[in-house]
């Protein structure tokens, strides 16, 4: 090593080239890299879940969570595993081999769970994704004298809106209930038509379905035929039909029980300044940038808040960008401080010619930071600015000395 140093300290046209290479690097990958404010982790974890409506947890077990577990007992590059059973659902987190590849291991998991072929008959098909940590960026409250249906309403909107913009693709709204349809029986209604539960149950099933009628082929093209059936909404449910008497009478399902077309009972409570809210958070990949997100995201506010209805307010706030931008202030403010202490340093006492290359070393430095860490696939967070911001000390006293 201390032979390559010298032979480039003997040959100024190296030294220089270098030089002007990091320079010019810094300058071209620098607007590149992503700024974030923590790097990513990998988890490397897959997940597996699966409902089973109806089930107990010892039902969901015994029918899901050891099929599941025989079938990736033992699989390439799965380390562990861990299955949590509850009430209508199982859920397996899988731990990768470090360094085993995640794509590979995804298909591997997928491939096993698709051939187990006597999971109950009544449990939805497995969900199998892979666990990502999303980077939180910053928060949208909808917020002001609104009902609930019309929060949520409106959330749903502005998230797809948000989304569209190519700045960002992850959002999530929380503060709000799910929908729900609730169809309460009535009893003394169902022992007058002489029906049971079951009569009811199997009438909701085949009165709210898609059903495919085939494909029509022809010379050009090919047309999928399909029976839209499918039910979305209290008023579409309550005219399914229970029963039809040869008679000609038809009973639906209004005349023998109540349909509450509204949310979920759990309790969630949302409020900012003081009044009724919806939280719509806006999130970022690893290939995007937070500085990015969060400008597209105020704009957006700035332009579509005016545009709702009077009373409902629209605020972006815990703006995590912010922090990662005052981090870039202190690195930048600290190089230029540096370089002007080093030159000027330098230029009282042993003058500008030497004071200039010296102070060199810190614009060259940075710059080269930047090229590896774009090179090895890095970001500009927390952690790597502060690095840079403690180096660039030690270079400016360095310089001096």
């Amino acid at each position: 090593m201390r032979s390559i140093l010298s032979k480039i300290y003997n040959h100024t046209v190296v030294a220089t080239m270098v030089t002007i290479f990091f320079c010019l690097a810094g300058v071209f990958v620098g607007p590149r890299l992503i700024r974030e404010g923590f790097p990513e982790i990998p988890v490397d974890t897959v997940l597996v879940e699966m409902t089973y409506r109806g089930a107990d947890p010892y039902e969901v077990e015994e029918g899901i969570a050891r099929k599941i577990e025989e079938a990736i007992d033992g699989l390439e590059g799965v380390k562990r595993y861990t299955t949590v059973s509850i009430q209508d659902r199982c859920r397996t987190a899988i731990e990768i081999k470090s360094g085993y590849p995640m794509p590979k291991a995804l298909d591997n998991i997928r491939n096993a769970i698709d051939a187990i072929s006597n999971f109950p008959r009544d449990a939805e098909k497995p969900i199998i994704s892979e666990i990502k940590i999303r980077g939180e960026v910053i928060f949208v409250a909808l917020w002001g004298d609104i009902t609930e249906r019309i929060a949520k309403e409106t959330a749903e909107q502005i998230k797809d809106e948000l989304q569209a913009l190519p700045e960002i693709s992850q959002v999530s709204i929380s503060g709000v209930r799910d929908y729900e349809i609730a169809i309460e029986l009535s009893e003394e209604k169902m022992r007058q038509w002489g029906l049971s539960f079951d009569d009811v149950s199997r009438a909701l099933q085949t009165g709210s379905v898609n059903l495919s009628g085939g494909t029509l082929r022809t010379k050009g093209e090919e047309i999928d035929i399909k029976a839209a059936g499918r039910k979305y909404t209290g008023e579409e449910f309550a005219k399914i039909v229970v029963v039809a008497k040869p008679t000609g009478e038809i009973i639906t399902l209004d005349q023998i029980a109540k349909i509450h077309d509204a949310f979920t009972e759990d309790d969630v409570i949302a409020r900012f300044n003081g009044q009724p809210a919806v939280m719509i958070g806006v999130f970022k990949t690893d290939v995007e940038d937070s500085i990015q997100v969060a400008r597209a995201t105020h704009k957006y506010v700035a332009d579509r808040a005016p545009t709702l209805p009077a009373g409902i307010h629209l605020t972006a706030w815990n703006d995590a960008s912010t922090q990662i931008e005052r981090q870039l202030e202190i690195l930048i403010g600290n190089g230029v401080q540096g370089l002007f202490l080093v030159i000027f340093t330098m230029w009282i006492f042993m003058g500008f010619r030497l004071s200039f290359w010296v102070a060199l070393g810190i614009p060259v430095a940075i710059s080269g930071a930047l090229t590896y860490l774009y090179l090895t696939g890095g970001s500009l967070n927390i952690m790597t600015l502060l690095g840079m911001i403690l180096v660039m000390g030690i270079l400016v006293d360095d310089g001096i000395v």
